[in-house]
């Protein structure tokens, strides 16, 4: 049971952090300015995380499951969060990479694929993307 209680802390506490720095964002008025919100996005995910952003680009589609659910205590609704972070840094005009857009749709598709929800918005994200 206490084990279960940690856990639920742990996906808690992804949840709390992530909608957080979805709030942290502002759309850039400038380059100099999307480069100061990810790197402040980018050292809070850091230090409440413990890990860095560019740990999850590193993860194959394929390890998902075993690096974010099992491993790191993430729920489908913490990694649909993660892919929002992600979707709304790449649709920043100044955003100069296409790889938040990338792994933003391969956890959509992981969540549409694993979870037992279908979200219409989710398809609706993942359908926006692949027109970029």
């Amino acid at each position: 049971m206490e084990r279960r209680d940690y856990i639920l802390r742990e996906i808690e506490k992804i949840t709390i952090l992530i909608q957080y720095l979805l709030g942290k964002y502002k759309p850039s008025r400038s380059k100099e300015e999307y480069q100061t919100t990810e790197k402040l996005i980018r050292e809070e995910f850091k230090e409440k995380h413990e890990k860095e952003l560019e740990y999850f680009f590193n993860i194959d589609p394929k390890d998902f499951e075993k690096e974010l659910i099992k491993s790191n205590g993430f729920s489908f609704e913490n990694i649909e969060l993660l892919a929002d972070l992600f979707l709304t840094l790449g649709n920043d005009q100044f955003s100069d990479s296409q790889k938040y857009l990338n792994k933003a749709l391969e956890l959509y598709e992981y969540i549409d694929n694993s979870s037992k929800t279908f979200s219409l918005e989710r398809t609706n994200k993942i359908n926006s993307i692949k027109l970029i």
